[in-house]
């Protein structure tokens, strides 16, 4: 018996896994007596379902696949775990100190990251979880599961005993007791028309997360590490899709402005921040008189120095920066200084119509004081429309403008009325 046969696959239906010579060597190394607590599970990270999925695509973005398959693995390995590539599709994967459940949870998560990531979403009905376990015999046999199944038992173990999360040396989640803190967050995108008051055109499109992935991180507000996190998370594949739809537009000679929202926590956090920007060097450089970035999440009263930082590493990938805050009047000089092209405040649902107009009027004074541009989001009606135009809004946004939509329009000329007459069109429809 060969080197490359001695890993079987227990489920019969899915292709067979040659592992390389020197990758068993590596395993056997691994798994030997003395090096035994160097393994505490093993596990094999497969494309081959992200394959099939892509069809002919495969062999032009293969090269893309396994760049962002590896800086998946290198972002959720400890230190001490160990992956290699052992062919065109599977990486063999050995966690320190993780045991198999935990293994399998972030080796799903790395796999359902990537289907979002290349294909917009992610089945996990299809994604399967493969650990690597030793019989009797001596053998290495492969044992398959789905992520959807795994989540399931995970629950289930969840609801029959008291949670509790044991931290490892690396301060990562020892064994995670819910499916659903590593494995279920996977950000969804969509696009949102911005109206240009002057111009009475659409021709922007701000890409921010999805109304699903907002609920989420809402859902968070009182676990600041990992909100931060999925915050991070999100910022990345609004940045990544962006890129990847845009590109496609381009080349079927498609203009327009593309906003992008990023927080100010990914941009302030230093290991987010270098992830972040490693993607934003792969805009390409005929998108970056296309592109602009909305800072959200910025503090009260965040001082100069932050702001202008942030500002400079952004300034090479965009056309300008623009902040958008939620409540209260920010240092505008000191935004204005750093170079922040435009500042806009968001109407919250449910809010006061005198209160939110109030809001506006005064914001839009200042921000057009110190030469900035004044945006609005979160336009519901008529009324509130006038008020952001009166108050000297150069672009707004909202439900009454646009709705949700998995890719940027043509560039559209419409006024007002129309704006309206469309809006109160799709309530009475709805």
């Amino acid at each position: 018996m060969t080197d490359q046969t001695l890993v079987r696959q227990e489920n019969r239906a899915e292709e067979s896994v040659a592992i390389p010579t020197q990758t068993i060597v590596r395993l056997r190394q691994l798994l030997a007596g003395g090096n035994r607590h160097a393994a505490g599970s093993i596990q094999l990270v497969g494309l081959n379902a992200l394959r099939t999925e892509l069809g002919d695509r495969w062999n032009s973005v293969k090269a893309r696949v396994h760049d962002q398959t590896e800086r998946l693995l290198d972002r959720h390995l400890a230190p001490t775990d160990v992956w290699l590539r052992a062919d065109e599709a599977n990486y063999l994967v050995v966690f320190a100190t993780l045991d198999r459940q935990a293994g399998e949870l972030i080796s799903g998560r790395i796999v359902a990251e990537l289907h979002r990531i290349m294909l917009g979403s992610a089945d996990t009905s299809r994604i399967a979880v493969r650990s690597i376990v030793t019989e009797i015999d001596g053998h290495l046999a492969v044992e398959m599961t789905t992520l959807d199944q795994l989540m399931a038992n995970l629950l289930v173990q969840s609801a029959a005993s008291p949670k509790s999360v044991t931290e490892a040396d690396e301060g990562r989640p020892a064994a995670p007791t819910v499916a659903s803190e590593l494995v279920a967050f996977l950000p969804g995108i969509c696009f949102r028309p911005v109206f240009d008051v002057s111009h009475k055109v659409l021709s922007t499109y701000v890409c921010h997360p999805d109304g699903a992935t907002k609920r989420q991180l809402s859902a968070l507000s009182n676990d600041e590490m990992r909100l931060e996190e999925h915050i991070f998370e999100s910022d990345v594949e609004v940045l990544r899709r962006s890129i990847e739809i845009y590109g496609e537009l381009y080349q079927n000679s498609f203009r327009y402005m593309q906003n992008v929202t990023v927080g100010f926590s990914t941009l302030s956090i230093g290991r987010y921040r270098r992830d972040y920007l490693a993607i934003c060097h792969e805009i390409p450089v005929h998108l970056l008189p296309f592109m602009v970035f909305v800072l959200r999440g910025v503090p009260p009263g965040v001082p100069y120095g932050r702001v202008a930082e942030i500002t400079t590493i952004l300034k090479p990938y965009c056309r300008a920066i623009l902040v958008l805050i939620d409540d209260g009047v920010p240092n505008l000089a000191a935004f204005a200084q750093a170079g922040v092209r435009g500042l806009g405040v968001t109407i919250q649902p449910g809010e006061p119509e005198i209160r939110a107009a109030n809001r506006i009027n005064t914001l839009g004074a200042h921000v057009r004081r110190h030469g900035m541009l004044f945006f609005v989001d979160g336009i519901r009606t008529a009324t509130m429309l006038r008020v952001a135009e009166e108050a000297g809004a150069s672009y707004v946004a909202g439900p009454l403008i646009g709705g949700e939509t998995d890719v940027p329009e043509h560039m559209k000329h419409v006024t007002e009325r129309e704006l309206i007459q469309r809006s109160a069109k799709l309530t009475r429809r709805h």
